[in-house]
């Protein structure tokens, strides 16, 4: 059955829309006239006729976290199948309400869109902004944000009330502080922590926040094993049909799988390895000013670890932060900059690095 016989109908933006009026362009010419100030919601019509289209693939950027962001190509009928995944998974009904706040270059938002052609969702586009909820609709089944999203949205009352009235919501793309998985573990909705990446189609994995579950779950059909180097590999046929070993270091259970850090951010002290994001995890514990963990060259060691943060630190609350952790991982220095940021507001850590050293 080609796909296109398996897209459902739905709405974008309070539009209906049939799989007909998708194809013969009648669907996208509407939307640009119902909503002529509005290009995201264009473009957002525009890639839905893409999907219905006869080629088999598109176009999607990848993230940029390990330097400028590459075009891959995704295969539309995978992309419906990990949509199916995450569907079943979270027990989505056909015509359940879905809100689209992430850019359409990259997978996370293309999925969203898929999820709604495969569940026959009615969609609503917003054009991505750091607080999605300031003006979105109110009792959502299912929506998809980043942490910097999900921490912005909190610090409105009125945005948090209608983050609080959404069911299901997915939160990928980096690590989730610990003090605001805190405070999204106690609002109502079901808060899932999402692992994945663009080469599987955005997650894989899931870990339930109101749960406080610690280890990412991966979703039925795949597959996690550990390679020699102690980096994660998946197996996900219905996605990719290749064995994916990825650059994040992990440790498994039979509960699921934890990241511990990425293997091209470790730091190499006087030959102990320092893994930057497990120092975060700790110090994050304590310090909600932005910060990274990053590395410095050093005649004696080789590498040091140093602090990186946007704001001064009082010595007390750093030494505070720092007590949990061994003496060898500590911070050597403190250093006040703004950190890089990639396209994606991911921390961009080559950079990061290269600046220090530079």
């Amino acid at each position: 059955m080609a796909l296109s016989a398996a897209l459902k109908a739905g709405s974008l933006n309070g539009l209906n829309y049939t799989p007909d009026e998708v194809t013969s362009g009648a669907f996208a010419a509407r939307v640009r006239e119902l909503f002529p100030n509005e290009p995201f919601v264009q473009q957002c019509a525009d890639f839905i006729t893409e999907i219905f289209a006869p080629a088999p693939e598109v176009e999607v950027l990848t993230s940029g976290s390990t330097g400028t962001p590459k075009k891959l190509k995704a295969v539309k009928e995978r992309m419906y199948a990990s949509a199916a995944m995450t569907i079943e998974h979270l027990r989505l009904q056909d015509g359940c309400t879905a809100l689209l706040c992430m850019p359409l270059e990259h997978i996370a938002g293309k999925m969203m869109v898929m999820r709604a052609l495969t569940g026959g969702m009615a969609l609503t586009a917003q054009k991505p902004a750091a607080d999605p909820f300031a003006s979105a609709p109110c009792d959502l089944d299912f929506a998809a944000i980043t942490p910097m999203q999900a921490y912005c949205t909190l610090q409105n009352a009125q945005s948090t009330k209608r983050l609080s009235s959404c069911k299901n919501i997915i939160i990928g793309g980096g690590f989730i502080e610990p003090e605001l998985e805190r405070q999204l573990a106690a609002l109502p909705g079901h808060f899932y922590h999402s692992y994945g990446m663009t080469e599987t189609l955005s997650h894989i994995a899931l870990r339930r926040l109101d749960g406080r579950e610690q280890y990412f779950k991966p979703l039925p059909g795949v597959e996690i094993s550990l390679s020699a180097r102690g980096t994660l590999c998946i197996y996900a046929p219905r996605v990719n049909p290749q064995l994916l070993e990825t650059n994040d270091l992990a440790e498994i259970s039979k509960e699921g799988f934890t990241i511990l850090g990425r293997v091209d951010n470790v730091i190499n002290s006087g030959g102990v390895k320092l893994i930057p994001e497990l120092i975060e995890k700790e110090i994050a514990q304590t310090i909600s000013t932005p910060f990274a963990i990053s590395a410095r060259r050093s005649a004696k060691y080789g590498e040091v670890a140093v602090l990186v943060s946007e704001a001064g630190l009082d010595p007390d609350l750093l030494a505070k932060a720092c007590a949990g952790l061994q003496r060898y991982q500590r911070p050597k220095a403190v250093i006040v900059m703004e950190l890089p940021r990639t396209a994606t507001q991911k921390i961009d850590r080559p950079r990061l690095r290269a600046m220090l050293n530079a």
